[in-house]
C-alpha cells in the first residue's frame, strides 16, 4: 500500500485504518464490494462512522464509490474502487517504467558486487550482506570461562560444607 495516506495529516487515524483494510479486501485488484453494516463489524464501528470514514476516503481522492444495485433495483452494498493514492507507485505499469528508465544501470545492479564468478556457489563478503568479523565468538570464550569458574567455586563452597557424620 502507498504511505501517501498514511502521511495525510486530513485523515483521521481509524480511517487510515480502514483504508487499509479496504486495500485488504482488494486483495491484488483495485476493487472490492462491502456494505457498511460489514464494515462496521470489521472494524467495530457504527455504519455512521463508516460513513464519515467513506466519506473522507472519497473526499481526499483514495476511494470511488459506487452503488451495487440487482436487477430489481435493490440496493446491495458499496462498490469501492481504490485509486492511484491508494496504490504503491510499483502497481502503476508507468511510473514503474519512468522509475526503472530514471535510475542509472550501475545503481540497478543488485547481486553484482556479491557474486564472484571464479568461486562457484559462493558469495564474496561485502557490507551490504555480512559483516566481515565476527565479535561474538571471543565474547562467548571469556563467557564460557566465567561460567566454569562460578560453578567451580559453588561447588568447592558445598563440598566444604558438606561434612559426613560417619
Amino acid at each position: 500500500m502507498s504511505t501517501t495516506a498514511a502521511r495525510d495529516d486530513r485523515l483521521t487515524p481509524n480511517a487510515k485504518a480502514f483504508l487499509q483494510v479496504l486495500r485488504a479486501r482488494c486483495g491484488k485488484g483495485r476493487e472490492t464490494t462491502i456494505t457498511k453494516g460489514t464494515a462496521g463489524n470489521i472494524m467495530a464501528r457504527s455504519p455512521r462512522t463508516i460513513r464519515r470514514y467513506l466519506v473522507d476516503l472519497v473526499r481526499f481522492g483514495y476511494i470511488e464509490l459506487s452503488t451495487r444495485c440487482n436487477a430489481q433495483g435493490l440496493h446491495l452494498g458499496l462498490t469501492v474502487k481504490l485509486t492511484a493514492l491508494a496504490l504503491p507507485f510499483f502497481e502503476d505499469a508507468k511510473s514503474l517504467a519512468r522509475w526503472l528508465a530514471e535510475t542509472p544501470a550501475a545503481l540497478f545492479r543488485p547481486f553484482a558486487a556479491v557474486f564472484d564468478p571464479g568461486k562457484e556457489g559462493v558469495t564474496s563478503l561485502s557490507p551490504k550482506n555480512q559483516t566481515q568479523t565476527i565479535s561474538s565468538y571471543g565474547n562467548r570464550k571469556k563467557a564460557d570461562a566465567s561460567r566454569s569458574t562460578a560453578r567451580e567455586r559453588l561447588l568447592r563452597r558445598l563440598e566444604a560444607s558438606f561434612v559426613p557424620l560417619s
